[in-house]
């Protein structure tokens, strides 16, 4: 290929790397590799500004900071909800306003069990389910702090309301709000972050009443799509760089050695063997799970920060090769020159 050939292909790649995703049908895929499988880490997301909220993705790999606090916060009383001390962005609350007067008029009026939660708060939950449940089981129904929904602003735990005694259950699904919300919730902007029959895309148990708001239109493509929010975000959206998981170190071999006898009347001891690894946390998988009961009312949120990311793994691999291209692009320009034929009389 000459040099104009190689400029045009460098020029074609470097576009490639640097136009975003968008929300329409034909958005280029931007996930770095395939859905990852559920595990538990502690990767930071990206994109996670504030701005981005519609495309960040949490979820038991990946986190937000423990400064995430969206500076936009208001009441769910905006909405027209009752709850003066639970929280939400104010990019949802035109939308969370209008389906709650839809529901109304449909006889099967909503109520916020639980909505923003700090970094502080969900420790909390997740501490009081541990203590419950045990860690395992635990980590099936509740978020570690920075991996929750919740940080973001943009969730619900709904309720009918009035509240029933199924408030947070399984059959919630089967009271008139529950049955609306999983039927036109989306038309408003809000998805069902834990559908049931998806624990192993999901990574956590079903949950007819957790709601996530992205917006109307990417509400619409998740719900048309049939994928979970998690495999869409992931496949549109999210640029993280997550590595596989570690492979679990070999066990060492026991000891088959026949310990020399000892003199002495005392047992004989056999020798120590060396503890192994630790195992890693085994994949949840979809188990029945008990009620949950109402999450404690939030404290007062710390003052907004800036939400701004320091540049993470994904972002590290598109600047690198960016900069390959760019040098790629000084060698091709350098070279052509040189190859322009010299003006009569000039020196070789």
């Amino acid at each position: 290929m000459n040099a104009p050939g190689r400029l045009a292909a460098a020029l074609a790649i470097l576009a490639l790397l640097v136009l975003p995703a968008t929300h329409g049908g034909g958005s280029a895929v931007r996930a770095m590799g395939a859905l990852p499988a559920c595990r538990y880490d502690d990767i930071l997301t990206t994109p996670r500004r504030y701005a981005d909220w519609s495309e960040t993705l949490v979820d038991t790999i990946l986190r937000v900071t423990k400064s995430y606090v969206p500076p936009d916060l208001v009441p769910v009383t905006q909405a027209g909800l009752s709850g003066s001390k639970k929280t939400i962005r104010a990019i949802a609350v035109d939308d969370l306003r209008a389906m709650a007067d839809a529901a109304r008029a449909a006889d099967a009026a909503i109520g916020v069990q639980s909505s923003y939660r700090s970094y502080a708060e969900q420790q909390a939950v997740y501490d009081s389910w541990v203590e419950r449940l045990g860690r395992t089981e635990a980590l099936k129904v509740s978020a570690r702090p920075g991996h929750s929904e919740h940080q973001l602003g943009l969730a619900i735990d709904f309720r009918s309301d009035p509240a029933t005694p199924l408030t947070l259950h399984t059959d919630w699904e089967d009271t008139a709000a529950g049955r609306w919300m999983a039927a036109h919730a989306w038309e408003y902007g809000w998805v069902m972050s834990y559908p049931k029959g998806k624990t192993k895309l999901t990574c956590y148990s079903y949950e007819p009443w957790h709601f996530r708001y992205v917006g109307r239109e990417l509400a619409a493509q998740i719900h048309a799509s049939g994928l979970t929010s998690r495999e869409y975000l992931w496949a549109n959206f999210t640029t993280t760089v997550v590595p596989p998981p570690t492979p679990k170190p070999p066990s060492p071999p026991k000891s088959t050695a026949t310990p020399a006898a000892s003199a002495s009347s005392s047992p004989t001891v056999a020798p120590a063997t060396l503890a192994p690894s630790p195992t890693p946390i085994a994949t949840p998988k979809a188990t029945a799970v008990p009620s949950p009961t109402a999450p404690p009312e939030a404290i007062p949120s710390p003052p907004p920060l800036d939400g701004q990311p320091l540049l993470d793994a994904g972002q590290a691999v598109v600047a690198g090769a960016v900069a390959i291209l760019l040098a790629s692009l000084a060698g091709i320009w350098l070279a052509m020159r040189r190859a322009r034929p010299a003006p009569p009389g000039a020196p070789r």
